[in-house]
């Protein structure tokens, strides 16, 4: 027996553990554990106790901390002072991260749910047997009340539905980040085919971001916080890829400062549908909070089938972890499938169709018709293989540049030319 509770029913110790270590460790956690869960979820009753004890310090604006938390459970009698200090250690380190807390806090969930449906069915068999003739049809009504409280235990409640004109009257304002092309929490997703220049366009908006430079126009904007998490190149490619581009920020007078790009290389890939991965994810990101989080490519997030849609939908998950965790804007690139000889090769995703869905924005490079422009001056359509959510100004055409790798430009407007070194000779 465990707390007096009979140790048939489910639950997992560990789990309840790890989300009250994740919410003691993070303030954002905490938020999240306090909204998704209640002290009747937890198995132990002394969990249940602690996290009443977690949403009554914050809602006395009492920081929460280890040490802070460990004084009032002691004081209000949850926790036994010669104990408090080494249980309260123990909660702390059961999390290897905060960021993974919604993994625990689904298993919290789903084991206070089987405990639920375990009672709740006795509770009606036990209601069966000892009910009286005509009684019947007023039990199954209890018992669909029962189980329906029971499915809606923990579901989101949000705010209500409101009139439309009080809907509308809300004034909305565009959190940019590069003013016109990607907004705070915008998902973005590149492909190409092999060689295509999608990651070094990546790498050009990575760059130009972290200077303050927009990667087109190469006007001034904020610098942004960059976090690369690159799954494909070495840490010696990334390195003789990014620094011309920095060379080139600091020339135009915005040299990137200290502290405002971070990179990551891990050329053997990932496999985010595992905790140990998903922790490396969020360790990064939680240590570098960004506002622009760049990685991939997609086919390095996971080891098993690429075409798999619920592997997808785990990767998915994570990556909208670290996206709201941070606050930042995602930007993946992905490869897009061979072609088949009938028509121009498709710009889609290679892979889950899931990943046709996920993004607000999904853009690809193709050459252009002019087999001129494509092979000498690099001209790529950049077109895009999804509908857009929201109305963005992303440039139509991209060519290879003079100072950076690429620029867009207007073919209604102007042809594309080669530029010339001093000597004559072109500058590609």
């Amino acid at each position: 027996m465990l707390d007096g509770l009979s140790p048939d029913r489910p639950h997992d110790i560990q789990a309840e553990q790890a989300v009250l270590g994740a919410a003691i460790q993070s303030p954002g956690a905490l938020k999240t554990v306090l909204e998704g869960l209640s002290p009747a979820d937890y198995f132990r009753p002394v969990h249940g106790a602690l996290h009443a004890l977690l949403g009554a310090m914050k809602a006395e604006g009492v920081p929460v901390d280890a040490r802070t938390f460990t004084a009032r459970a002691v004081s209000d009698g949850v926790l036994a002072a010669d104990v408090a200090f080494n249980y309260v250690s123990i909660l702390y380190n059961a999390v290897p991260t905060p960021g993974t807390v919604d993994w625990y806090m689904a298993t919290v969930i789903d084991t206070a749910m089987r405990r639920g449906l375990i009672e709740e069915g006795m509770r009606s068999i036990q209601a069966g047997f000892s009910a009286g003739d005509g009684d019947g049809p007023e039990l199954v009504e209890k018992a669909v009340t029962w189980f329906r409280e029971l499915r809606d235990r923990n579901a989101t409640t949000g705010a209500e539905a409101v009139d439309l004109h009080l809907f509308l009257a809300v004034e909305d304002h565009y959190d940019w980040l590069i003013p016109g092309l990607l907004e705070r929490r915008d998902r973005l997703m590149l492909t190409a085919s092999e060689g295509g220049g999608k990651t070094t366009l990546i790498r050009q908006l990575a760059i130009c971001a972290a200077a303050g430079l927009h990667p087109f126009t190469r006007k001034p904007i904020d610098p942004l916080k960059v976090l690369i998490l690159d799954l494909e190149n070495s840490e010696a490619m990334t390195r003789r890829a990014l620094n011309p581009l920095a060379c080139k920020a600091a020339a135009a007078g915005r040299p990137i400062i200290p502290g405002m790009m971070s990179i990551r290389c891990n050329p053997s890939g990932l496999d985010i549908t595992q905790q140990r991965d998903r922790a490396w994810v969020m360790r990064e990101v939680e240590a570098f909070m960004p506002d622009v989080l760049i990685i991939g490519p997609v086919y390095r997030m996971h080891t098993g089938n690429p075409n798999d849609e619920e592997l997808a939908r785990k990767v998915s998950v994570v990556i909208d972890e670290a996206r709201m965790t941070a606050n930042c804007a995602v930007v993946m690139e992905a490869h897009s499938p061979h072609g088949n000889g009938m028509g121009p090769r498709s710009l889609r995703p290679l892979g889950s169709s899931l990943w046709m869905r996920w993004p607000e924005f999904g853009y690809g490079l193709r050459p252009v018709e002019d087999e001129e422009s494509a092979r000498h001056e690099r001209a790529r359509e950049f077109v895009p293989w999804r509908g857009a959510r929201d109305v963005r100004d992303w440039p139509t055409h991209v060519k290879q540049g003079v100072e950076w790798p690429w620029d867009s430009y207007d073919p209604t407007l102007t042809g594309v030319v080669v530029p010339l070194r001093p000597n004559g000779t072109p500058a590609w």
